[in-house]
C-alpha cells in the first residue's frame, strides 16, 4: 500500500495553498492514504507524522511519498531516523521533487542527507533572522501587533483606543468594587460593552504592563514567570496608575482563596473519557469534578462565567457518561459482526471502480487518438488509486475493530481494566461525547 505524507508550516498554509497544491501531487503519485500537519518541520511531536510512522510499523505500507524531503522534518537527526526507519522495515521512500531510485543505495542516501542538511540549514537561517528582527523591533520599543484591549497601534506604539478607553477603565472600576470577583467582572464587561474575557485572559490583562504604561517582550509562554519579562518603563499614557494595579493584585489574591479560585482540581490520574467530552451548549470541554463521593462532568465555560456565557448548568455523571459509551461500543461491535457473518464475499469491485471500467470499454470503442490514449491511462490510474484507498481503508479499520474486539468480546475483563488502560482503548475508539444538562447528546465513534 501507498501512502503520503505533505506538511506546511502555519505561515506557508496562512500565504499560499501549499498543503492544498502538495495533497494532490502526493495523490496523483498513488496514495491511497495521505497524512498532512499545518507545523514545524522542527518539531517530532507533530500528531499526523507520528500516525503514519505507527500505520509503516502495523506493516502493510510498502512505499512512502513526499514532495520534497524536508516535508518530512528540518531536523538532520529526524530525517536521518525516518530513512533508518524506512530501510529497515522495507518501505520505499518516493520524492517527487528529487526522484531517488534508492534512498537506501549509498549514492542516494548521500544525496537524501544533503538535502536534509540544507532543509535544516534554511530553517536555522529563518531563526536567525527572525531572531535579529525581533532584537531589533524591541530596541525601537515598538508595541506589539495586537494591542491589549483599551489600547490602539498609532506610529508603532501604544496610544489611548478612543472607541475602548472609557469601557477598559469602567471594568478596572468594577473590579475594584467590594466583593467583586473575576466572573461577575467578565459578566459586567460582556453585558455592558460586549466585550467577551476568559477568566484567564481577564486575569493576564489585568497584570499585563503595557496597561500600566510600559512596553514589555517575552510574554508569550511565559505569562506565571514575570522575571523573564523585557520591559520598557514609562513608553506610553498608562490606563491605571501603579497604585490601582497594587489594588489589583490585592483584589486577584482575594479572588484566589476567598473565592476558592484553584479548588475542586482533577484528581492526579486521569479517568476514562476526561478530555473527550464536550459541552453541546457551548463547544467547550467539560471537566470532571469529584463531590460527595461522584465523579460530575460539568462545563468549565458554564462554571467561570455563567448563563452569559453557557446554558449548561446541570452536571452529567461519569459513570452514566461511560455506561452509554460502552452500549454503543457493544452494539457497533455487535453490528460488525452480523456484517461479518452474512455479507456477500466482496469481489474487489465498488460502484465507482465498475463506472471508470465501463467508462474505458467506451473510450476503447472510439477511433484511436493521443487524447483517448491519454484518458484511458488517467482512468486506470485512476482505478488503482481507488483500490489502493479501499485497500488503506480496510487496513486502518482493522486495527480499531480488532482493539474493538479484544476491549468488548470480554465484559468482565473490561470492566477489570484499570482506568488508565481504559482511557487508552477510549481514545482508540471514541472521538468525542456531546453533553448538556445531565444528558448525553451525541457520541462520535471512530470505528
Amino acid at each position: 500500500m501507498k501512502i503520503g505524507y505533505v506538511r506546511v508550516s502555519t505561515f506557508e498554509q496562512s500565504e499560499t495553498d501549499a498543503l492544498e497544491q502538495q495533497t494532490a501531487r502526493v495523490k496523483k503519485a498513488g496514495a491511497a492514504l495521505i497524512f498532512s500537519d499545518t507545523e514545524s518541520g522542527k518539531s517530532d511531536k507533530r500528531s499526523q507524522f507520528n500516525k503514519m510512522l505507527d500505520l509503516c510499523r502495523s506493516g502493510g505500507v510498502t512505499e512512502v511519498i513526499v514532495t520534497r524531503i524536508d516535508r518530512l522534518g528540518r531536523s538532520v537527526t529526524t530525517v536521518h531516523k525516518t530513512l533508518a526507519f524506512f530501510e529497515e522495515s522495507g518501505i520505499k521512500l518516493n520524492i517527487l521533487d528529487a526522484p531517488i531510485d534508492d534512498v537506501s543505495s549509498p549514492f542516494g542516501w548521500f544525496s537524501a542527507s544533503q538535502m536534509a542538511q540544507l532543509a535544516e540549514f534554511e530553517s536555522r537561517l529563518l531563526s536567525s533572522r527572525i531572531k535579529h528582527g525581533m532584537a531589533y523591533f524591541r530596541e525601537q520599543k515598538k508595541a506589539s501587533p495586537r494591542p491589549p484591549y483599551g489600547f490602539i497601534r498609532v506610529d508603532e506604539r501604544y496610544a489611548p483606543d478612543p472607541d475602548n478607553w472609557k469601557n477598559a477603565i469602567a471594568i478596572v472600576d468594577f473590579f475594584l468594587t467590594p466583593n467583586a470577583t473575576l466572573r461577575s467582572t467578565a459578566n459586567y464587561s460582556l453585558s455592558q460593552f460586549n466585550k467577551k474575557w476568559t477568566l484567564p485572559g481577564l486575569r493576564y490583562w489585568f497584570n499585563s504592563p503595557v496597561i500600566r504604561g510600559h512596553t514589555a517582550y517575552n510574554l508569550h509562554g511565559n505569562l506565571s514567570n514575570p522575571e523573564k519579562w523585557e520591559i520598557h518603563r514609562c513608553t506610553h499614557t498608562p490606563l491605571i496608575s501603579d497604585q490601582t494595579y497594587t489594588q489589583i493584585v490585592r483584589r486577584l489574591e482575594e479572588n484566589r482563596t476567598k473565592y476558592a479560585y484553584g479548588g475542586n482540581k482533577l484528581q492526579k490520574d486521569w479517568l476514562p473519557l476526561q478530555g473527550q467530552i464536550i459541552c453541546s451548549c457551548c463547544g467547550y470541554k467539560c471537566y470532571i469534578k469529584a463531590k460527595w463521593s461522584t465523579l460530575r462532568v460539568r462545563c468549565k465555560q458554564h462554571d467561570t462565567q455563567g448563563n452569559n456565557f453557557c446554558s449548561n448548568s446541570v452536571s452529567t455523571y461519569l459513570p452514566d457518561i461511560i455506561r452509554v459509551v460502552d452500549a454503543a461500543l457493544m452494539a457497533r461491535m455487535e453490528k460488525i459482526s452480523q456484517l461479518t457473518a452474512t455479507s456477500i464475499p466482496d469481489n474487489g469491485e465498488q460502484p465507482e471502480i465498475i463506472a471508470l471500467q465501463q467508462q474505458i470499454t467506451l473510450l476503447r470503442s472510439l477511433p484511436k487518438s493521443t487524447i483517448i490514449d491519454n484518458a484511458v491511462t488517467e482512468t486506470l490510474l485512476e482505478i488503482e488509486r481507488l483500490k489502493h484507498e479501499q485497500v488503506s481503508k480496510n487496513t486502518v479499520d482493522a486495527l480499531l475493530v480488532e482493539k474493538l474486539n479484544q476491549a468488548f468480546s470480554d465484559l468482565n475483563y473490561w470492566y477489570s481494566l484499570p482506568d488508565a488502560q481504559k482511557r487508552e482503548v477510549y481514545l482508540s475508539l471514541v472521538s468525542s461525547v456531546s453533553v448538556a444538562n445531565g444528558s448525553i447528546t451525541q457520541i462520535f465513534l471512530l470505528v
